[in-house]
């Protein structure tokens, strides 16, 4: 294949800017030792606490490529992932022992998206990646996806007085170092709540570090991940119950303050979101199809919370056009009876939080109530009926 004098111009250009770049690479390596910052040594280290880190791994922002070529030279195969294509290929050019490179592969592209199966990776490393990130919830939870169950997950950032080098040295050329929301502690947080167990490490090299046994039930803390049923189904209840605690205790708050009139308003417009939200993510979580008319309602209902705390009835009319749910008895009204205070007149708030609900599974359902407090019949409990717009 023959080039053109503007190709071989343009490869000329290319090859002294990766020259240029190694040459950075390394006066900046000398930097950072003339403060007491070993940049080579600190990947070693902190791989060094991941005792059995397995293959092939995962290694989250390429940078310069020294994460990828400590863990090379360690005889795993890695694939290291970066949305920076450049610092791509800045990181093979530095990668100059052949050995090292026949074991790196690159992926420029979004490490929230990484297009590797589950389980795929026997470990991943991340190191002086989390203050880069804004989204550190999207990356850490990809991460937890492709490494295998138990594989080993190592988080690494600067401790403070390692922020405080590097901001130095930036400091001396006119820049600033950037450091972003997601902190190591955030991160540790948010790997445990996933189910994540963290293994003992040591810090070093200024660098803070943390390694984590990815869980077997990925999303699934591991105080739930072992439960038998009727522990999960009483640890649903508790939820329900407390969701409803909740509930009560922000509408006292709001109506010591705005009276019962201003919290009821408050209300209303608070249902309005949730009960859209809360049909969102019951047809996600249980693959319920939109627009799926009364019968995909009637499945929505029955996994509300509302539905799990209070006994309930549903019926439908013989020609199947007519959906009636019936709350048989309301915690909320009946520990008021219990009080001796009057039935709360939640009929407005039901009124938009059933119809949203409603109207989110299908827009064509039109609700209607058959009776809820203040009611004189309602007898402190509720009923709707739901009806198609259009047949189905």
């Amino acid at each position: 294949m023959r080039t053109t004098p503007e190709d071989d111009n343009a490869m000329a250009r290319a090859a002294v800017d990766l020259r240029t770049q190694r040459d950075h690479f390394h006066r900046r390596t000398a930097q950072f030792a003339e403060v007491g910052f070993d940049r080579l040594g600190a990947p070693q280290f902190i791989i060094d606490q991941a005792s059995g880190l397995g293959g092939p791994v995962l290694d989250v922002g390429t940078g310069t490529g020294i994460t990828a070529r400590a863990l090379a030279g360690r005889g795993y195969d890695v694939v290291t992932v970066d949305s920076s294509a450049e610092d791509q290929e800045v990181a093979a050019f530095l990668t100059e022992d052949p050995a090292l490179a026949r074991r790196i592969t690159y992926h420029a592209g979004d490490a929230a998206q990484v297009p590797f199966a589950d389980g795929h990776f026997g470990g991943a490393v991340a190191i002086d990646v989390l203050h880069h990130l804004e989204d550190g919830a999207a990356v850490l939870r990809e991460v937890i996806r492709v490494v295998k169950p138990g594989g080993l997950v190592v988080l690494a950032d600067f401790s403070p007085e390692g922020f405080t080098m590097v901001s130095r040295v930036h400091a001396a050329e006119g820049r600033v170092h950037p450091e972003g929301p997601v902190t190591m502690d955030w991160a540790r947080g948010f790997l445990s709540a996933v189910g994540a167990e963290e293994c003992p490490s040591a810090d070093g090299h200024l660098h803070r570090v943390s390694v984590f046994h990815a869980p077997d039930t990925p999303g699934v803390s591991r105080a739930y991940a072992g439960m038998s049923r009727g522990q999960l189904l009483s640890a649903l209840d508790v939820f329900a119950k407390h969701w409803l605690a909740h509930d009560g205790c922000w509408f006292l708050a709001a109506e010591e303050r705005y009276g019962q009139a201003g919290a009821i308003e408050l209300d209303t417009e608070s249902w309005r979101r949730f009960a859209a939200a809360e049909a969102q993510r019951i047809m996600g979580a249980f693959g319920i199809t939109p627009h799926g008319g009364l019968d995909a309602l009637a499945r929505a209902l029955t996994y509300r919370m509302y539905s799990f705390i209070n006994p309930y009835r549903m019926e439908r009319s013989p020609d199947g056009t007519v959906l009636r749910f019936f709350m048989e008895s309301c915690r909320v009204q009946d520990t008021r009876r219990r009080k001796g205070l009057p039935d709360f007149p939640c009929r407005p708030v039901g009124q938009v939080e059933f119809e949203t609900f409603a109207r989110t599974v299908d827009p064509r359902i039109e609700t209607s109530c058959l009776h809820c407090p203040p009611d004189p019949d309602a007898s402190g409990h509720c009923g709707w009926e739901f009806r198609c717009a259009r047949p189905q």
